[in-house]
């Protein structure tokens, strides 16, 4: 008589705040130590001539201590988050929320769903569950009705996002929910919706349409370039600097970065990379641009037709066109790939529309 083999349970995930949680603490710190000590050196200057002895004692007291009073308020900043910060673990029997000395525990049959609530660029960890079963919740996390909002995408570490779905999915067998701005449930896309789409329609927010039947299948986050008013820019990005755009799926699932170089490493380029941050490609200038392969090689080039951007491929034929709004900067854009275009040309122009943008702002 054989013995089946014993049945492993799944292991546990614990998920708390991430390097993010603890940005502004530091800059803070760095940001009042620098300044303190500057002034204090100022005063050293030219062996202290452009100081009176009494004048260079009260600049170090005043400049030198507030900028140390500042940075250890920042250290005890950092500490109070950490010690307030919540832990979560995910396991078979539920979910476990620690908070100092505090514990709530949500149990598996209690859980009606896992999951994220938009804005994409900064979704909020959400978990939907019956609270009579669960009562103790609203003392570790905030609570809104049925659902409790444990942590936002820019405290918690890279790659959480998969990794709390798997366990939402696998170890715990409960339901992945995400729900828009408006409160309303967002269907998960085909993993090559924006990909297999080949006409687009992106309006002034960076959403992109497929114009087939009009889903939603990505969102670009972070800004164009400076800042300005009114809608002219993408939803911000708060983990990248102001020179990345990254395209989202609706799911906040990461599907391409954009990268617009710096003016002291030759502005006017923007390198795209993959959701696993490997490198595809080349734009460079950003009127009449040029599309190249990450060896350098040309893909294509763009020329102006009046209200069209048309990209040719180095076979001659027509590879993609944008088609804007004149003078709108913030109105949408329809942007349409030629079937018969390499898969990396039509990748690429997926950022044609920032690249528009980008221009107009420079102008």
């Amino acid at each position: 008589m054989s013995v089946p083999p014993p049945s492993r349970s799944q292991p546990e995930l614990r998920v708390t705040l991430g390097r993010g949680a603890y940005r502004w603490p530091l800059r803070v710190c760095l940001a009042a130590l620098t300044v303190g000590l500057l002034i204090s050196l100022s005063t050293r200057a030219g062996g202290g001539a452009a100081w009176a002895p009494g004048e260079a004692r009260r600049a170090i007291a005043v400049y030198g201590g507030g900028g140390a009073l500042i940075a250890l308020a920042a250290i005890v900043w950092a500490i109070v988050i950490f010690r307030n910060r919540v832990v979560v673990t995910v396991g078979e029997k539920g979910l476990v929320l620690r908070r100092a000395k505090q514990q709530a525990v949500i149990p598996a049959d209690a859980v009606h769903a896992v999951g994220i609530v938009w804005p994409v660029a900064d979704p909020v960890w959400t978990v939907w569950f019956d609270t009579e079963a669960a009562p103790d919740v609203g003392a570790v996390a905030k609570m809104d009705g049925d659902a409790v909002a444990l942590h936002r995408d820019r405290s918690l570490p890279s790659g959480w996002l998969p990794s709390v779905r798997t366990a939402a999915t696998e170890t715990l067998g409960t339901a992945w929910r995400v729900l828009d701005d408006k409160g309303e449930e967002v269907e998960q896309p085909r993993a090559d919706a924006l990909a297999k789409a080949d006409r687009l329609l992106v309006d002034g927010t960076g959403r992109y349409r497929d114009q087939g039947g009009g889903a939603l299948v990505a969102v670009a986050c972070g800004r164009l370039a400076r800042r300005g008013p009114g809608p002219a820019r993408f939803r911000r990005n708060p983990d990248r600097g102001r020179r990345t755009i990254v395209l989202r799926d609706p799911h906040a699932g990461r599907l391409l970065a954009f990268r617009k170089t710096s003016r002291l490493a030759g502005g006017g380029r923007m390198r795209v990379f993959d959701a696993d941050g490997r490198h595809l490609g080349t734009i460079k200038r950003l009127r009449e641009p040029s599309f190249h392969a990450a060896g350098g090689t040309l893909l294509g080039t763009t020329r102006r037709h009046g209200d069209r951007h048309i990209v040719t491929g180095v076979d001659g034929r027509e590879s993609a066109s944008l088609r804007t709004k004149s003078g709108a900067d913030d109105g949408r854009m329809w942007l349409e790939r030629s079937r018969s275009a390499p898969d990396l040309l039509r990748t690429l122009t997926l950022a044609l529309p920032m690249v528009v943008r980008l221009a107009r702002q420079s102008s």
